[in-house]
């Protein structure tokens, strides 16, 4: 194959994947739609991003936009919860199953902040123990 040959293959990939995440999430996300530009670097994270989250072995569509959510939630994520949120609605989430992965996602940030601050208080109080005895 030439490389032009190659050139329009790859491009004809990139452009059927960005065709498949319109259709799945009604728009492109900002992420694939910039990467597109780089198809050696869009098309392993589409391949990626497919098998992580459109065709799941052991959870349905709906669970997995949930995961989503919870994930986006804990990462203060605005733009990904737009588009889980909307992608969720769509595979027949209700507005409280939604409302329950945003909790647990918040909830596990809030618990990861608060471990990691009591953990360095209770280390700071042991070497302040430990600085006081001779």
């Amino acid at each position: 194959m030439s490389k032009a040959s190659d050139d329009e293959q790859v491009q004809r990939a990139v452009e059927q994947r960005m065709r498949e995440l319109e259709e799945l999430y009604g728009r492109v996300p900002l992420v694939p739609q910039v990467l597109s530009e780089r198809p050696d670097i869009f098309l392993p994270y589409t391949t990626l991003a497919d098998a992580a989250m459109q065709r799941t072995k052991h959870l349905d569509r709906r669970t997995a936009e949930l995961a989503a959510i919870a994930a986006g939630s804990a990462l203060a994520s605005a733009h990904c919860l737009n588009v889980h949120i909307d992608a969720a609605f769509r595979e027949g989430a209700k507005h409280d199953e939604v409302l329950e992965a945003m909790q647990i996602g918040a909830f596990m940030a809030m618990t990861r902040s608060e471990s990691v601050a009591l953990r360095a208080l209770q280390e700071a109080e042991g070497r302040a123990a430990n600085n006081g005895k001779s």
